[in-house]
C-alpha cells in the first residue's frame, strides 16, 4: 500500500505524491506511550494471533485488488498505487464510448444521504456550486438513512428524465436503479462508496488502504501493545466496513493488539461523544491507546475522554476536522497526530471533473476511479492548520480553507480519452 505525502499544491506532481511510506495513510492520531489492554476481550473485539510477527508490526502488508481488464495497470504506477487493496472490481466502463450531451439544457441530478455532519452538508453544497458553475441545472433530493428512502429518490430522477445522477449510495442494493438507469441512457456517478456495476462510475477515497495504514500507524506508536478503540459510522456502508477491513489487516501483524470495534454512531460526532462517553464509563479499567474512526467524528470522541476525566487518546483524525487540527496543535508536546485530508469541496470537485468529462463525451476507461488521499504529518501540520480552528469545531478542513490539492486535475483526466 502507498499512501502520498501532502505537499503543496503550487508544487505537487501526482508521482511525488504517492511515495511509498511505512505510516497511515487514513486519519490517524499517534500517541508515544505503550497502553496495556484488558485482559478480557468483547464480543466484538479483534486480537492478532499469537504467530503475528513483532518485526512487521506497524508496518503495512502490501494487498491486491480487482483490475479484470488490466485498465488501472495501463495507467501506469501513479494509478495502481492508488488502489492497493481497493475493495471494489475494476471493470471496463459501459459510458467509454457515449457520446456525453454538449447542448441543450444539461440537467444533473443529486441524490444524497442523509447531512447528519458538517462533511455531508458539505458535499452537497459544494457539488451544487460547482456543477452549477458548469452552467448544468441540478435537481437536488437528500433522503433519510434509509436505502429504499434513497432509491425511490434515485428512480424520481430517472422519472425526472435528468442526464446524469450523482449519488451516496448507503448500502448495497443500488445495481437495479444503476442498470435502470443505464437503460434509460442516463449514467450515474456514485460518490464516497462503490457500487458493484459497470453501469455507474465510482469516485471513492480507498477506504481500505486508508484504514490499513492509519492502524499501522498506531500500532507502531503504541509500541504494538495495548487496545485501540473502533467507532464505526453506519453498519455496511462501503466506507465504514472498508476501512475496518483495513484496520483489521495491519492489526493482524501485530501480536499485542487489540481493537474494540463496538461502537456506531450514524457518522455523528454528538452520538459519537455520547457512545464512547458511555464506553468509558463501563471500561473504567481499560487503558485506550488510540482511537480509530469510520468517519470525522474526531471533536465528539475528544470531547467524550475530556468529560470523562480520561486522558484523550490520540483519535484518527479521518477526515481531518477543524477541531481535531487545533486540538492536535495545541498539544504536540503529548499528541503526536497523522490525519487524513479527505476534503468534501475536493471531493466534489473531482466528481464534477468527472461528470464534465462525461457530459462532454470523453469517454471514461474505468468504473471505478479511486483517490489517494493526501497524509497529514506532524511534518507538514503546519499547512494544514490555521489559528483560526477552534477546538471542538466538527467542521473539515476544506480545499478552501487551506489551499492544498486534493485529487490532482491530471489524475482524472487520464481516466479518460482513447
Amino acid at each position: 500500500m502507498t499512501a502520498r505525502p501532502a505537499t503543496a499544491a503550487t508544487a505537487t506532481t501526482h508521482r511525488n505524491r504517492t511515495v511509498r511510506i511505512s505510516g497511515a495513510l487514513c486519519a490517524a492520531a499517534l500517541l508515544t506511550l505503550t497502553a496495556a489492554g484488558c485482559s478480557k476481550k468483547s464480543s466484538d473485539s479483534t486480537s492478532a494471533g499469537s504467530d503475528s510477527s513483532s518485526s512487521s508490526c506497524g508496518t503495512v502488508p502490501a494487498a491486491k485488488y480487482n483490475d479484470t481488464a488490466g485498465l488501472i495497470k495501463a495507467l501506469g504506477s501513479d494509478y495502481t498505487a492508488a488502489y492497493s487493496g481497493y475493495s471494489g472490481t475494476v471493470r471496463k466502463s459501459a459510458w467509454a464510448n457515449w457520446e456525453g450531451k454538449k447542448s441543450g439544457t444539461i440537467t444533473v441530478g443529486i441524490s444524497e444521504s442523509q447531512l447528519v455532519n458538517p462533511y455531508q452538508t458539505l458535499i452537497n453544497t459544494a457539488l451544487q456550486k460547482y456543477l452549477k458553475a458548469q452552467g448544468y441545472k441540478v435537481i437536488d433530493l437528500v433522503s433519510t438513512n434509509e436505502v429504499t428512502n434513497q432509491i425511490s429518490q434515485f428512480n424520481q430522477l430517472i422519472t425526472d428524465k435528468v442526464d446524469l445522477i450523482i449519488y451516496q449510495p448507503l448500502a448495497a442494493g443500488f445495481e437495479s436503479v444503476v442498470d435502470k438507469a443505464a437503460k434509460a441512457g442516463i449514467p450515474s456517478i456514485s460518490v464516497l462508496n462503490n457500487v458493484a456495476d459497470a453501469n455507474t462510475v465510482n469516485v471513492v477515497p480507498n477506504a481500505f488502504a486508508a484504514g490499513e495504514a492509519q492502524a499501522a500507524a498506531l500500532a507502531k506508536s503504541m509500541g504494538g501493545k495495548g487496545t485501540i478503540l473502533g467507532v464505526h459510522g453506519i453498519k455496511g456502508v462501503p466506507i465504514d466496513t472498508d476501512t475496518f477491513k483495513g484496520a483489521k489487516a495491519a492489526l493482524a501483524e501485530c501480536s499485542g493488539m487489540t481493537l474494540d470495534d463496538s461502537i456506531y454512531t450514524d457518522f455523528s460526532p454528538t452520538t459519537a461523544q455520547t457512545k464512547v462517553q458511555q464506553y468509558l464509563a463501563a471500561n473504567p479499567t481499560k487503558t485506550i491507546g488510540g482511537v480509530l474512526e469510520g468517519g470525522p467524528m474526531t471533536t465528539g470522541i475528544i470531547s467524550a475522554f475530556q468529560k470523562s476525566n480520561v486522558t484523550v487518546a490520540p483519535v484518527a483524525d479521518n477526515g481531518l476536522t477543524k477541531g481535531g487540527v487545533a486540538y492536535w496543535a495545541a498539544n504536540q508536546s503529548s499528541y503526536k497526530g497523522v490525519g487524513l485530508y479527505n476534503p468534501a469541496d475536493g471531493l466534489a470537485q473531482a466528481v464534477t471533473q468527472v461528470a464534465k468529462h462525461m457530459l462532454d463525451g470523453d469517454g471514461v476507461k474505468a468504473s471505478d476511479i479511486v483517490i489517494n488521499p493526501p497524509l497529514v504529518t506532524s511534518d507538514n501540520l503546519s499547512k494544514f492548520s490555521k489559528s483560526s480552528f477552534k477546538t471542538g469545531d466538527a467542521s473539515t478542513i476544506t480545499v478552501g480553507d487551506v489551499g492544498q490539492t486534493f485529487a490532482e486535475t491530471s489524475y482524472i483526466d487520464g481516466f479518460f480519452g482513447s
